[in-house]
C-alpha cells in the first residue's frame, strides 16, 4: 500500500517556526501547507481502495451543523453557515444531491442550560436522532466554527452510528483540521470509530471528490486533507493545497436553507443592524497578519481576494433573490489588498446598499482615500481592530501591527460624514500588567469612538497563544474549549481574575454612558431601535458589552471613565 509522503516540520514563517512548540498539532499542520510548509503539491499519489460496493445513484448525503454552545451573557447570533453553504454550491456545480440542515435555525428559541454558566441553543439531540432517522443519510457531513461545538459534533456522530453503523459520518471546521488526531481519538465509543473521516482546510473540493470515490466503492487514503480510520489505525493526510482562484467558486448554496429564518431573527455578526433583511458576505479567504490570539489566520494564511465583479455579481443576485437591505462583510482584510479594494468600493457604489465590517478592519489600511470610497460606496460603521491602546501590549504580546497615531485622525474623518467608528480590545494576555490594561483603556477613552467592545483573551485551540499556555502546562485542551471571552476562567495573565472581570465591566459600562452624554443622537442612532430586545437576544443574562449599553440608558452619565 502506498502512504502518503511525510512532509517536513519546518515551518516557513520564521516567527512561527520560532514560536510554535515542537511536537504540537498546529506546527504539523502548518508545515504540512503549501502556504505555510516546505512542501509541494505535486507531493500528491492517489491511493484509492475498496471499501464498498459501488453504485449507479450518488450517495444520500447531508450537511450538518450541530447546535451551538454558547457562554451565559453571548448574543445569540444566528447566520447561515456559511462554509456548509459554499461547499453546497459546489456540489450542486458537479450535480451531486445533498441537503442542508443548520440545527440552529431551525429551533433558535429552544436553550438549554448544560452546566455551569454555559448553553446550548438549536434542535434537542432526539429531534436531531428523528431528523436522520427519517433523511437516512448514506454520508453525514459535521461542520463546526468553535471548539466550543466539539461536544456537540460528537454527539450527532454518535446518534448517526446508533442509527445506522454504516453512515459515513465527516467533521470539518478549524479545531478537526489542526488536531484531526485529537478529534479521531476522542470520537471513539466503546472502541469504535464515532467519527470516520475529516477534512481538512476547505471542504468544496475535497468533500466532492470524496463523495464521487464513495459512489464508486472507493476511498482515496492519500487525498488531500483527508484524515480517519483505515484497518483500525488512524491516517493523517497534510492538507497541501488551497483554493487559487476563488472566483471560480460558485456562490454559497443559501436556496438551500431557510432564509426566512434568519431575516426573520436578525441578529447577524454585528448584532444591531439598520437593515431588516441582513446577507454576510466573504470577498477573501486569509489572514497573514499572524496575530498571537488568532486561530483564523493559522486556518487560511495566504490571502486570497476575489475580484471585484464577482462580488458584485453576488450581491446583485442577493438583492435580486432576497431583496437584501444590507450587507455585513465578514473578512478578516476587506481593505488588505488597496487596489482591489478601491475598484469594489468604486462598485459597489451601484449596489445602493449600507454596509459594515463586523470582523474588524486592519486600521493600518485605512486612509483618508480609502475611507471616501467606502463612505461613498455605502459604509455606515466601520470596525477598528485595535486590540489594545498600548504600543507595548501590540508588540510584544497581541504581535499585530497597529499605527494607534492615526486613529485618532481616522475617527475625526469618519464623524463628521455621520460614519459610526467601533473598536476592539483585548485584555488580560500573558505578560499584560495592569499598568498596561490601564494605558489601553486611557488611550481608548481618550478616542472619539461611538462604541466600543472589550474582550479577555482566550487560549482558542489553533492559534500560537493556545499552544504556548499547553505546552506551559497553564492549561488544559479540555478547559481551552470553554470559550468566554467576557469572563476571565482561565487567567493567561498575572492580573487577579476579579479584577480584571471588574475593571472591563466598569470601564465598558462608563465608556458608553459618557458616549451617550456626548451624543445621544449618535448612541440612538446605533442602539435604540435594538434596546427592548437586547436582553432576549442573549443566552441567559446580558454580558458586560450588551449590559454596558443597557446601563448607559438607565443610569444617569458619569463624567470620566
Amino acid at each position: 500500500m502506498e502512504q502518503a509522503p511525510e512532509v517536513s516540520s519546518k515551518i516557513r514563517n520564521p516567527v512561527l517556526e520560532k514560536n510554535i512548540p515542537e511536537d504540537s498539532g498546529l506546527r504539523e499542520y502548518l508545515a504540512g501547507k503549501e502556504e505555510t510548509g516546505f512542501v509541494k503539491a505535486s507531493i500528491r499519489t492517489t491511493n484509492l481502495i475498496r471499501t464498498h460496493e459501488g453504485s449507479d445513484n450518488w450517495p444520500r448525503t447531508l450537511l450538518l451543523m450541530p447546535p451551538i454552545t454558547l457562554s451565559e451573557g453571548t448574543v445569540k447570533r444566528v447566520i447561515p453557515p456559511l462554509g456548509l453553504a459554499y461547499i453546497g454550491g459546489y456540489l450542486e456545480s458537479q450535480n451531486i444531491p445533498f441537503d442542508i440542515l443548520d440545527c440552529v435555525v431551525e429551533a433558535l428559541h429552544e436553550e438549554r442550560l448544560i452546566s455551569d454558566k454555559t448553553w446550548q441553543y438549536g434542535m434537542s439531540y432526539d429531534q436531531i436522532r428523528k431528523y436522520i432517522e427519517n433523511y437516512k443519510p448514506d454520508i453525514l457531513g459535521l461542520s463546526i466554527m468553535y471548539s466550543s461545538d466539539l461536544h456537540a459534533l460528537y454527539e450527532v456522530a454518535q446518534i448517526a452510528k446508533e442509527i445506522n453503523p454504516k453512515i459515513i459520518t465527516i467533521g470539518g471546521g478549524i479545531h478537526l483540521s489542526i488536531y484531526p488526531k485529537e478529534v479521531l481519538n476522542e470520537s471513539l465509543i466503546d472502541g469504535k470509530p464515532t467519527l470516520d473521516y475529516l477534512i481538512r482546510g476547505e471542504g468544496e473540493i475535497r468533500l466532492a471528490e470524496f463523495i464521487k470515490n464513495y459512489k464508486q466503492g472507493l476511498i482515496d487514503i492519500n487525498a488531500d486533507g483527508l484524515c480517519g480510520w483505515n484497518n483500525g489505525k488512524i491516517f493523517l493526510n497534510p492538507q497541501v493545497e488551497t483554493i487559487k482562484n476563488l472566483d471560480d467558486m460558485p456562490f454559497p448554496a443559501y436556496h438551500r436553507l431557510p432564509m426566512e429564518k434568519y431575516f426573520e431573527w436578525n441578529v447577524p455578526f454585528s448584532p444591531y443592524p439598520r437593515g431588516k433583511r441582513v446577507m454576510q458576505l466573504y470577498t477573501s479567504r486569509g489572514c497573514p497578519v499572524g496575530c498571537t490570539f488568532c486561530a483564523s489566520t493559522n486556518f487560511n494564511k495566504a490571502y486570497r481576494g476575489r475580484s471585484p465583479e464577482n462580488i458584485i455579481k453576488e450581491i446583485k443576485y442577493y438583492q435580486e433573490v432576497y431583496n437584501i437591505d444590507e450587507i455585513q462583510f465578514a473578512d478578516d482584510n476587506l481593505t488588505f489588498d488597496r487596489t482591489r479594494s478601491m475598484e469594489f468600493f468604486e462598485l459597489l457604489k451601484d449596489c445602493n446598499l449600507p454596509w459594515c465590517t463586523p470582523n474588524g478592519t486592519m486600521v493600518n489600511t485605512l486612509t483618508e482615500e480609502v475611507l471616501e470610497k467606502m463612505i461613498a460606496s455605502g459604509l455606515y460603521q466601520v470596525t477598528l481592530s485595535l486590540d489594545s491602546g498600548s504600543v507595548k501590549t501590540l508588540k510584544q504580546f497581541h504581535r499585530k501591527p497597529v499605527n494607534l497615531q492615526k486613529v485618532p485622525g481616522l475617527i475625526a474623518y469618519l464623524k463628521p460624514r455621520g460614519i459610526l467608528s467601533h473598536g476592539t480590545i483585548v485584555v488580560g494576555m500573558p505578560g499584560e500588567t495592569i499598568a498596561d490594561i490601564e494605558e489601553g483603556f486611557d488611550y481608548t477613552r481618550n478616542l472619539a469612538l461611538d462604541s466600543v467592545a472589550v474582550f479577555i483573551a482566550q487560549a482558542l485551540p489553533g492559534s500560537e497563544l493556545y499552544e504556548k499556555a499547553i505546552a506551559s502546562g497553564t492549561i488544559d485542551r479540555f478547559k481551552a474549549r470553554i470559550i468566554d471571552t467576557q469572563q476571565n476562567l482561565i487567567n493567561l495573565s498575572d492580573v487577579p481574575r476579579e479584577y480584571l472581570e471588574r475593571r472591563v465591566r466598569e470601564f465598558v459600562a462608563e465608556f458608553n454612558q459618557v458616549v451617550r452624554k456626548n451624543d445621544p443622537e449618535t448612541f440612538d442612532k446605533k442602539y435604540a431601535k435594538h434596546k427592548d430586545r437586547l436582553r432576549q437576544i442573549c443566552i441567559g443574562m446580558a454580558h458586560h458589552n450588551v449590559d454596558g449599553i443597557l446601563k448607559a440608558y438607565e443610569s444617569s452619565p458619569v463624567e470620566t471613565v
